[in-house]
């Protein structure tokens, strides 16, 4: 069984309300899901680890007091 999030039912809603043919509309439901989960994947990839990051101790260097 596969999951249908929130964001993919959303898209079929817009795409079944504006495109007639239904496989045209099946085509764009499938590009826009693959466009939308690589850009997830790309996003989730890009998370760096929190404890390699020294920023947060210089933010509070710059405080006044």
């Amino acid at each position: 069984m596969t999951r249908v999030t929130k964001t993919e039912e959303e898209i079929d809603k817009i795409v079944d309300d504006l495109v007639k043919n239904e496989d045209t509309a099946n085509a764009l439901k499938e590009k826009l899901h693959d466009s939308f989960e690589a850009q997830e994947a790309q996003f989730l990839h890009e998370v760096s680890d929190p404890a390699d990051d020294d920023d947060a101790d210089d933010m509070w260097d710059n405080m006044p007091v």
